[in-house]
């Protein structure tokens, strides 16, 4: 499935970060934004999802913050398969390959359940 750009994001309910993918047509980037304060956007982190083509869509991709918010997560194809802790900066997952399943720990998928 050839895609030239995807991009999805998503902002946690008080408006300071958000979890951001973009590829550009070579590669993937899931992205945290810090949103508040100062002039523009700044990027706090970023996980490389992947290179080459993607055999996913648009429709194939959301980012979903946990209960509490201190999680956000990159799913494709419903799977969590890129996460940013923002209460300890810890980042996890990336590494998207076609036919493979995620490695992220359980402890961090399990709080998107």
């Amino acid at each position: 499935m050839a895609a030239d750009e995807l991009f999805e994001s998503s902002t946690r309910s008080s408006g300071d970060l958000t979890g951001v993918f973009e590829y550009d047509g070579d590669v993937g980037y899931f992205y945290l934004y810090e949103t508040a304060g100062g002039e523009g956007r700044k990027i706090t982190g970023a996980i490389r999802v992947l290179a080459g083509e993607p055999d996913f869509g648009q429709g194939d991709l959301a980012i979903r913050w946990d209960g509490t918010e201190t999680r956000v997560a990159l799913f494709i194809r419903s799977q969590p398969w890129a996460v940013f802790d923002t209460r300890t900066g810890a980042k996890y997952g990336g590494a998207y390959r076609v036919g493979s399943q995620t490695e992220l720990p359980p402890e961090i998928t399990d709080s998107f359940a």
